[in-house]
């Protein structure tokens, strides 16, 4: 059995980056491969963040009167245990990998016919530990392993990379046995600052059947029913309007979040406000569903995937590319809220035809399990 690496963002504080990773490790494994996800970390960066962090509790914020509550290592496992639960048993995993010789001195020391980039915003620069990792810098004179980026994604319609990281990946990407990424605005950028032609395919997640995410969740016992909210940027204007599509529909609210955000500690009482659900509830969560409004990439992603009328706000910071293409695949265009104070409620009743829309999905998915089937064979 072949070994396979992932090389993808780091995993643990994000729903859609971890199942992503495991739908990609499910594919994998039904073609005979044995997947690993190598676990890039970003602990150096984030140690760091945490340092200023503190400084700045100790100085400004206590200047003006305020008190921070500072997060330990200890308290943050916490917080992210339940996501770190389902990696454990779900995906198979590296030891956390911190800096470009680690990855280096573990390639050297593993028999990895093949190792694949992707998927998640792994070419996006801002969000990525050291990007010139994710165009394999550390096995560059390595011929002997199969390199593919499986749905990378820059994340944005926007060139975000400086001089130095583009010249450096572009020399890079010619490496590559193969490319494709996960965004038709992906294709551009590669071809007008790469010069290298890129496919597009599925992102991961929406390579399985939806009854293979059933039995993820298929044990839970807690069922909920209404208008499900995935909101990952909160404000009093989203809220407002979730109001108004709960009352035109006549359905109560649910969500699968913390109470509190991590970054909403001025007030701090319990820690348990700040712990983040399962990954089985939060799937669970949108097969129960009977409306959807959501303003995350994988949050759309999922209410496709169960067939749920729903409603995406464009997420522009992280990037709206994402959405337009995702949406563009089925013609949902019209699911996507760019002003929320110009939404036409009467929109809340126009049917999804999924029956077209899962036709269009099988294709595709198809199409996608073939470019990764002829990619590991070159």
């Amino acid at each position: 059995m072949k070994k396979v690496a992932i090389l993808t963002q780091p995993l643990g504080k994000n729903y859609g980056g971890i199942i992503q990773n495991f739908a990609l490790q499910k594919v994998l494994k039904n073609e005979g491969y044995l997947p690993v996800t190598v676990r890039r970390d970003n602990y150096e960066k984030f140690s760091l963040r945490l340092f200023l962090s503190s400084v700045k509790n100790k100085t400004y914020n206590q200047l003006l009167g305020k008190k921070r509550k500072e997060f330990k290592r200890r308290e943050l496992d916490l917080i992210y245990s339940k996501m770190e639960d389902f990696i454990q048993k779900n995906i198979n995993i590296t030891e956390r990998i911190f800096n470009t010789d680690g990855l280096s001195n573990h390639f050297h020391s593993q028999n990895y016919s093949a190792v694949i980039v992707g998927s998640d915003q792994t070419w996006r620069p801002k969000y990525s530990p050291n990007i010139l990792n994710y165009y394999l810098d550390f096995i560059k004179s390595n011929n002997l392993i199969t390199k593919i980026s499986y749905a990378s994604s820059f994340g944005t319609d926007e060139w975000e990379y400086n001089d130095r990281e583009k010249n450096e990946c572009t020399e890079l990407i010619k490496l590559f046995d193969a490319v494709s990424v996960r965004e038709d605005s992906g294709m551009d950028l590669c071809l007008k600052h790469f010069g290298m032609k890129a496919q597009l395919v599925l992102d991961p997640t929406l390579l399985l059947e939806r009854s293979e995410y059933l039995d993820v969740f298929k044990s839970l016992i807690e069922k909920r029913a209404g208008l499900f909210t995935y909101v990952l940027d909160k404000s009093s204007i989203k809220n407002d309007f979730i109001e108004q599509v709960s009352q035109k529909l006549g359905l109560s609210i649910f969500s699968n979040q913390p109470k509190k955000s991590i970054n909403d500690v001025s007030n701090f009482h319990s820690l348990d406000d700040y712990i983040f659900p399962s990954v089985e509830d939060w799937l669970s969560s949108f097969h129960n569903a009977e409306f959807v409004i959501t303003d995350s990439f994988h949050g759309t992603v999922f209410s496709i995937i169960f067939n749920k009328p729903f409603i995406s706000i464009v997420n522009s910071e992280r990037g709206a590319s994402r959405f337009l293409s995702l949406l563009k695949l089925f013609s949902l265009e019209d699911r996507l809220v760019s002003s929320i104070d110009l939404f036409d409620f009467e929109k809340l009743n126009d049917p999804i035809d999924y029956e077209v829309i899962n036709k269009k999905l099988e294709d595709l998915r198809n199409n996608s399990k073939q470019f990764l089937k002829l990619a590991l064979t070159k």
